[in-house]
């Protein structure tokens, strides 16, 4: 069985990149693929819950994240050391790993994908 990381790191807001991301771990969830998901960068104001983005930035792609248990998604990585690991506003499923778990974590999986 294939493995796949997807490691978001781009803005939801200022290009396509995170919501292709995301629609990449989908399609591979509905064909039984086993995908985790880690954000970084730019990406972590995805995980912002207070989040109230205009028609100009597209898609409320922060309304995705409740729906990814139903793709069996529930490895959702966040770096410890970030900025959110430690904010109290931000999206309940994301486990925070520890700095050598997170540089570790990109060798545990057969494909990696970056956006």
């Amino acid at each position: 069985m294939n493995n796949t990381l997807i490691h978001l790191s781009s803005s939801p807001y200022s290009s396509l990149a995170c919501k292709e991301g995301l629609d990449l771990a989908l399609v591979l969830a509905t064909f039984e693929q086993t995908v985790d998901i880690c954000v970084s960068d730019a990406a972590l104001s995805l995980l912002y819950t207070d989040q109230n983005p205009d028609k100009i930035h597209g898609k409320h792609l922060y309304k995705l994240l409740d729906g990814l248990e139903f793709y069996d998604i529930e490895n959702i990585y966040i770096e410890q050391a970030s900025e959110l690991a430690s904010v109290t506003s931000i999206w309940s499923g994301t486990k925070a790993l520890n700095t050598q778990d997170w540089h570790a974590l990109f060798s545990q999986y057969q494909h990696v994908f970056r956006f």
